[in-house]
């Protein structure tokens, strides 16, 4: 289906030693050619290093001779699974199965239409190279191919409502309010900021200040608000200790300072 900026494809790729994924949108399946290009750049430039062996099924757009001959020219030892031998690259085909569910699962949640999907995918990514994996030691995969831990503080809900601020630059005049509910569609891959949906024309808008209300779908109308969330509500009241059911420690053993504390065993230090 056509995204919103008019995307058909995505591209990915998969770092095999790290599980860091990328994703590149595109229109046309020959622009496979160019995408890659920037992505070989990109790993040049942004982590000096250089890649050693390129692995990928055997499909029309990953078999013309402009395509391996760029990727010889680079010096990059290709791989190609046969035919309708999708096991020959499965960890590819698990995190394209991985990354649409999640990127479905939000976007349904969220009732954002079909044509949204492009910024579903780009969240789904983002939250999945800060998702730690137990084949990294507990690490994530941005932390594993960086080397620096990565900030989860500026995550949110995808499609949850916020109140953006509006610049006074933009604001019809003066008495014009100065936030706008909009929704969240992801972060900014330029900088430290977030991208949302401006109604009603559905435009897309960028902003570095807002309010969350992550309880708040706003295009999902029929959907009942909660009053407050579980951390808000009151909470139940202790019930009394006694009779067979009880689990509190003696009276002998609460308030003993010469109790040597448990034995604890030995944790791996790990990434969290």
């Amino acid at each position: 289906m056509e995204s919103y900026h008019k995307y058909k494809y995505v591209i990915v790729f998969l770092d095999d030693f790290s599980s860091n994924a990328w994703t590149i949108n595109l229109r046309t399946k020959d622009a496979a050619l160019p995408a890659t290009k920037r992505f070989i750049a990109m790993v040049k430039n942004q982590f000096n290093t250089n890649i050693v062996e390129w692995m990928s099924d055997a499909r029309g757009e990953y078999k013309s001779k402009a395509f391996l001959d760029m990727l010889g020219n680079e010096g990059i030892k290709v791989s190609q699974s046969i035919p309708y031998v999708h096991q020959q690259n499965g960890r590819a085909e698990r995190l394209i199965r991985t990354l649409t569910e999640k990127a479905e699962t939000m976007r349904f949640q969220a009732c954002l239409p079909p044509s949204w999907w492009e910024f579903s995918l780009d969240h789904a990514v983002h939250v999945y190279n800060r998702t730690p994996m137990r084949r990294l030691e507990w690490c994530t995969p941005h932390e594993w191919f960086t080397g620096e831990r990565p900030s989860i503080g500026r995550l949110r809900v995808l499609g949850c409502g916020a109140y953006v601020f509006i610049p006074s630059e933009i604001r019809e005049n003066k008495m014009a309010p100065k936030a706008e509910l909009m929704v969240f569609l992801g972060m900014h891959s330029g900088g430290k900021g977030y991208v949302f949906m401006r109604g009603p024309n559905n435009i897309v808008f960028s902003a570095a200040h807002a309010t969350f209300d992550e309880s708040l779908f706003p295009r999902c109308p029929k959907r009942t608000l909660q009053n407050n969330t579980r951390l808000q509500d009151v909470a139940p009241p202790v019930a009394p200790c006694g009779g067979d059911n009880c689990h509190c420690p003696p009276p002998d053993m609460e308030d003993d300072d010469d109790t040597s504390p448990p034995f604890l065993p030995n944790i791996k230090k790990g990434c969290i």
